[in-house]
């Protein structure tokens, strides 16, 4: 068994299934058939020790894209306008997770599988894009290379279909190839040096007795810094894989640490899943909320929206304690922050100033680490 982007082992496998990709991407082939039998190999080898996996991420993809076939018929034969339908199908789409997160807290078997977060996310929004108008056809192969892309399969980043059809079907010219393959290995060489050297050199600074777990304030940093090498570095090795097979798979990472604002660090940490949920949930929760008139202003609904679209992203990671907390409390970072900026006279006078934007950058980081030491559990274990 191997470790997704985990162990010598897949780093062996992926050099062996990247040559014949190379191949067809200098000889501007489509590389998506062959990319597709490779993912669901690559499924196969690793979740080859876990019989219980494979039926259920197999069980998954068979009720997802049967979700999504019959829920494009019904379209097409009765329009976009039953809003019961609609939300029937998402819920149901929804189902799997829905009963994998509560796992960690009540007594019953283990629903997950490898990457099921981001699968169910990838499949909603295939939904919910059918149900605006904006996919009009259902094709079993490109939705299951979507799905089952091997480079972004157990932790993202979380593609948007059109994009990535439009990749898949489209084999870029050599020059633009040669590019993504250029771009691909280096983003692959140093996602892995943030991962395996300053990750790991974090990971082992943390280890009880250690120097940064003596105290929570060292902790705090420490725990930031190493989760962001750890996620950061297999986001770019996913990221550089997938520019190999011709996908460009956008970046979930833009120097979130010198961000200006909670709002300017959740565009540049963890975007795909942020700019997700900022499509997917906040936008559709405000304009629903505008549209029943249910606040008097518009400030007050935005406001509700980043209390629910961050105490989502909270469910989200789990249903425990420390990832509902962390949810919340960015949700409330974000409230604050807008009223701060729409509200205070000297945010408007003094955004521009190099002083304040530095004053800016140091406090966002260490509300940002504060978070960082909640989703990590230490708080409510201490």
């Amino acid at each position: 068994m191997i470790t997704h982007f985990g162990d010598i082992g897949f780093f062996v496998y992926l050099t062996v299934v990247m040559i014949p990709a190379v191949w067809l991407g200098l000889t501007q082939r489509r590389i998506a058939p062959y990319g597709l039998a490779v993912s669901i190999l690559t499924i196969v080898v690793m979740l080859a020790d876990s019989k219980r996996q494979l039926a259920l991420l197999g069980m998954f993809f068979v009720g997802e894209a049967a979700l999504a076939w019959a829920h494009l018929r019904f379209l097409k034969a009765n329009g976009r306008g039953h809003k019961v339908e609609r939300r029937l199908v998402i819920a149901v789409g929804l189902l799997p997770l829905a009963l994998t997160k509560p796992s960690g807290l009540v007594e019953f078997p283990s629903l997950g599988f490898i990457g099921i977060s981001y699968l169910t996310f990838r499949a909603i929004q295939v939904l919910l894009e059918m149900s605006d108008g904006l996919i009009t056809e259902f094709r079993l192969t490109a939705y299951a290379y979507l799905l089952l892309f091997f480079p972004t399969l157990s932790a993202g980043p979380i593609d948007r279909s059109r994009r990535f059809d439009q990749d898949a079907d489209n084999p870029p010219p050599r020059d633009v190839y040669q590019r993504l393959l250029g771009q691909g290995v280096w983003w692959m060489v140093l996602g892995a040096g943030y991962k395996f050297g300053l990750g790991s050199l974090f990971e082992y600074a943390l280890a009880d007795g250690r120097l940064l777990s003596r105290n929570l304030v060292t902790y705090m940093y420490g725990y930031g810094f190493q989760l962001f090498f750890d996620f950061g570095g297999y986001s770019l090795m996913a990221v550089g894989a997938s520019r190999v097979f011709g996908i460009r798979t956008p970046l979930n990472f833009r120097y979130p640490f010198v961000a200006e604002s909670i709002k300017d660090f959740w565009n540049r940490w963890h975007i795909t899943l942020s700019f997700w949920l900022r499509d997917y949930v906040f936008s559709r929760l405000t304009m629903a909320l505008i549209k029943r008139k249910v606040f008097k202003n518009r400030s007050t609904t935005a406001q509700v929206g980043f209390l629910v679209n961050m105490t989502v992203m909270g469910v989200w990671h789990g249903t425990q304690a420390q990832y509902i907390l962390y949810g919340l409390y960015h949700g409330v970072l974000m409230l604050l922050t807008d009223l701060y900026e729409t509200r205070l006279p000297f945010y408007k006078r003094f955004k521009s100033a190099m002083w304040y934007r530095l004053l800016s950058i140091v406090v966002t980081f260490h509300l940002v680490m504060f978070g960082f030491l909640i989703f990590s559990g230490r708080l409510t274990t201490a």
